[in-house]
């Protein structure tokens, strides 16, 4: 079993949809074993879009996700980053394939509902943001 970590928006607490979009993350057989409500911080943010940091819209990007509550999530299941990643679907809901997350919810690349974890090393890397990192080893190792 593998874990993968995910992120809910703002956009998505403050349009009220996050029940939904986590029940979605279940129905597709994912198991979702611990969740946080959390207000990110600047440093929280500069991890998570790291790969971003230099592009031009970062700074909106930094704005945006300091701008309300997120829900910060691990999800449990066989190939859990790939799934997931399937699931959540391309980052402009546009190009997003019809049934993904990010198609059905998204209004636009920046306010696009969640985030989810690309590899195993990002996992752990923002999953230990906002848990205990001795509880990432025994998620990641437990088959």
């Amino acid at each position: 079993m593998e874990c993968s970590f995910g992120l809910l928006k703002p956009d998505c607490l403050k349009r009220g949809i996050e029940k939904e979009v986590l029940s979605e993350i279940e129905a597709a057989g994912l198991g979702i074993i611990a969740v946080k409500r959390v207000r990110l911080t600047k440093k929280e943010v500069d991890v998570i879009w790291e790969p971003c940091a230099k592009e031009d819209f970062y700074q909106e990007l930094l704005g945006f996700s300091l701008s309300g509550d997120c829900l910060v999530f691990i999800v449990k299941g066989d190939n859990s980053i790939g799934r997931l990643n399937d699931l959540v679907g391309h980052y402009h809901p546009e190009v997003a394939k019809e049934h993904t997350i990010r198609h059905r919810f998204g209004k636009s690349a920046m306010e696009n509902v969640i985030h989810s974890t690309g590899d195993e090393q990002t996992f752990l890397k923002e999953a230990s943001l906002f848990f205990a990192r001795s509880e990432l080893i025994s998620l990641s190792k437990e088959k």
